[in-house]
């Protein structure tokens, strides 16, 4: 059950739905200063790398998070274009069910990866081991990994390349994704400046 709750999380399925929902926050609009995007709701703010860097913000206000708030995916891209390929890290906070409230970093990176990753990637692979990155407050773990594209591509995530962080706060999970591929390129310093950028409000 605990497995099945965080996938849906993520993939906005049964999470979403209003039942049992707090009421809806009324924090300040969400913000770009500068290389800074801030979003008071979901209590973060993140970077972009620098000004060639774009950021695009998608909410849906229409549905509702467990915690009464609108999902929303912040999508930070990369200057580099090839073809419609595009490089960009993506960021989805997504509210925990209190059930979550001992969960680590570690299981809920675990679970993620099982009901997920190897899920929505053909011969998922992990690229060397997983990095524990020091934020402002806690911390968020990364790690790369490839597949094989052999059966099918994901489309949410085209490329063959992937840098992934996850991290945890008020019963919050951030989930981010960088996607890349050889011919399109591969911003890893780029995205791994993303994560260490990523603080909690």
């Amino acid at each position: 059950m605990i497995r099945a709750q965080i996938f849906c999380a993520f993939a906005l399925c049964s999470l979403l739905a209003t039942s049992g929902c707090k009421p809806i926050p009324t924090d300040s609009e969400p913000s770009l200063d500068g290389l800074v995007y801030t979003n008071n709701s979901w209590g973060f703010r993140v970077s972009r790398p620098s000004d060639q860097w774009g950021i695009d913000v998608a909410t849906l206000t229409s549905q509702r998070d467990i915690n009464g708030l609108p999902p929303v995916t912040v999508r930070i891209l990369s200057p580099d274009i090839t073809s419609d390929f595009r490089p960009q890290m993506r960021l989805e906070p997504r509210a925990l069910p209190a059930n979550f409230a001992t969960l680590t970093v570690d299981q809920l990176v675990q679970e993620f990866e099982e009901q997920y990753l190897m899920l929505a990637f053909d011969q998922y692979r992990v690229i060397d081991e997983k990095q524990r990155v020091q934020l402002r407050v806690g911390e968020a773990i990364q790690w790369e990994f490839r597949y094989s594209q052999l059966e099918t591509s994901n489309r949410t995530y085209p490329g063959t390349r992937f840098l992934v962080a996850i991290a945890i706060h008020n019963q919050v999970g951030y989930y981010m994704i960088g996607n890349g591929s050889r011919d399109a390129g591969y911003p890893l310093t780029e995205y791994e400046q993303i994560v260490a950028s990523l603080e909690f409000r």
